[in-house]
């Protein structure tokens, strides 16, 4: 939050030690904050300035080039300074006429200064209206604060949060918690039917940002129509700790709410958001008991079994009912990134948005879920009553998993997690096959880079058999057998032969195409595809070596080369 506390530009004017001055143009601009003054004494004056600042100057350093502020006020400008006080007539005349187009356009005020003035007296008179500024606002703070701790310490929730700040801004107010998509407002009954339309579509609908910020702060603005009349929306974000937890937002309607109003209310956030992460703390406890209940039943022990049956009707969970696995898991790519130490607030972020993507679904689904928060996955159980055909059962999850991943997409996170789905059996003590079927799905979604995010046990092909772990001995051995030697060989000369046996067989044995996606020389994979049929002992023309092969670069999909010894 990059807060300016100051005063505005039109409000230091109106101090009686400015009285003489005259403002030569950036009118537009007098709405902006001064927090300190600063004297320009040298040309190149926007390596030394900050936000905030206001210049005095003489212009004595740049009377031989008026014209360098055609340059220097879209510069400062950006930096953040509020305004340009020259003393006229001292070193310079008249400013040239580009030079107070550039200050319009940029809504950047240059304000003449009497010449009998000091500059000490000016700098004085400003700092002492900041400093008093400042002072207001941080007792205005303080008693807000104050107020906002005796709500939550007396157990006050959201609603009450809200109507603080309501009564405060007199105006409409919601609070919107972003992670569990849920939100109050307070407002009169002319308002609130519109409002609550509003509201509605912005969380549940859409994702956007808005049009611009509110000064330098992290306020956001834009606009509603509420019965035919534009009204500002005035949207503070409830961020801390590296996590977004939603918006506090005001409806200016009377559109007079004073900026260090809004200010003790962004100031607050922090607090709000420690109503959102008591909740949080709470999915989070309730999540460690849903994600061991679903452990147990994922088990293939029968003793865990009994223990997830016996707690089965606290977490509405239906033994007469057929049950399939949904998996939801962040892409390995990903992971690796944010698991660093420098990334530990990225990560919270995302799980965050995990956790919104599973609230707006529980919230969109009205049929049989279970679900649980497993460190970067997340676990489904979807129910069905066992009389339903096997097809619309399938039919079913992989709806389900389409609509989580469009609520994902409204996170913006779609590209970053996989979904898997596993068969759905009736008897819930087969529910440990599901799930190995689901991470099946989630691998082969990895190694194929599957760009729908989502893939179906059901799919896999050959890969249902050559990814079950029981026979993950026979199948290395199967793959030593048939391409160990080309491996070898490769490991020694470096030769590519195992790579262009893939492209081989990717397009349909023609030696041209291999050439032209290698980028190699057609009687250069000529020669390797002799040297395969020398060092492997391959005969291509033998049917039954050329499926031995097949199935061989199947089984490179599903396992890794460098953990292979031949």
């Amino acid at each position: 939050m990059q807060t300016i506390v100051g005063v505005k530009v039109k409000e230091v004017l109106d101090l009686d030690v400015l009285k003489g001055a005259q403002i030569l143009c950036g009118h537009e601009g007098l709405d902006g904050y001064i927090s300190k003054v600063n004297v320009m004494e040298v040309p190149d004056i926007v390596d030394w300035i900050k936000p905030g600042e206001f210049l005095l100057t003489t212009a004595y350093s740049i009377k031989d080039d008026i014209l360098k502020l055609n340059d220097l006020i879209p510069r400062m400008k950006e930096i953040g300074v509020s305004g340009l006080g020259i003393k006229m007539k001292r070193y310079v005349d008249a400013l040239p006429q580009i030079v107070l187009d550039t200050a319009n356009q940029h809504q950047f005020p240059i304000i003449n200064i009497p010449l009998d003035l000091s500059f000490g007296d000016i700098i004085s008179a400003v700092l002492t209206t900041v400093v008093n500024k400042q002072m207001s606002l941080l007792v205005e703070i303080n008693d807000f604060n104050s107020r906002l701790k005796e709500i939550m310490l007396k157990g006050g929730e959201i609603q009450d949060i809200a109507k603080m700040i309501g009564e405060t801004v007199q105006a409409p107010v919601a609070v919107v918690d972003e992670i569990f998509k849920d939100y109050v407002i307070i407002s009169s009954d002319l308002y609130k039917e519109a409002l609550t339309g509003i509201l509605d579509s912005f969380i549940f609908k859409k994702t956007g940002k808005s049009k611009y910020a509110k000064g330098k702060s992290g306020i956001e603005l834009d606009e509603d129509l509420v019965e035919g009349h534009a009204i500002k929306r005035l949207m503070i974000p409830i961020y801390s700790g590296g996590v977004s937890y939603g918006y506090v937002i005001i409806w200016d309607i009377s559109g007079d709410i004073p900026d260090s109003t809004l200010r003790m209310i962004e100031a607050a956030t922090s607090l709000i958001a420690l109503n959102s992460s008591k909740k949080l703390s709470v999915y989070e406890n309730e999540n460690k008991h849903k994600i061991d209940f679903i452990e147990e039943l994922l088990s293939d022990s029968e003793m865990q079994h009994q223990r997830a049956v016996e707690k089965a009707s606290y977490f509405n969970f239906n033994i007469m009912h057929s049950y399939g696995v949904l998996l939801v898991a962040l892409d390995e790519s990903y992971t690796d990134v944010v698991r660093t130490p420098n990334n530990t607030v990225m990560l919270k972020q995302l799980n965050s948005k995990l956790i919104s993507v599973v609230e707006r679904l529980h919230r969109f689904y009205k049929d049989e879920m279970i679900y649980g928060n497993k460190s970067d996955r997340i676990v489904f159980l979807v129910g069905f009553e066992r009389q339903m055909s096997p097809d619309a059962k399938k039919q079913a999850m992989v709806k389900l998993a389409g609509d989580l991943l469009d609520f994902a997409r409204l996170e913006n996170i779609h590209n970053k997690i996989s979904i898997g789905l596993g068969r759905v059996y009736d008897d819930y003590r087969s529910l440990h096959k599901s799930y190995r079927e689901a991470q099946q799905s989630i691998h082969q979604l990895a190694i194929s880079k599957n760009q729908n995010h989502i893939f179906h046990f059901d799919d896999l092909g050959i890969y249902k058999i050559l990814s079950n772990k029981d026979i993950y001995p026979d199948v290395h051995q199967f793959f030593g057998e048939v391409l160990g030697e080309i491996v070898r060989y490769d490991r020694d000369k470096d030769a590519e032969l195992l790579k262009t046996l893939q492209m081989y067989y990717k397009h349909s044995c023609n030696l041209k195409k291999v050439s032209e996606e290698m980028y190699t020389h057609y009687n250069t994979i000529i020669y390797r595809m002799q040297r395969i049929r020398e060092v492997g002992g391959i005969d291509f023309n033998d049917p039954d070596a050329s499926l031995n092969i097949h199935i061989a670069l199947k089984i490179l999909d599903i396992i890794n080369l460098d953990n292979l010894e031949f």
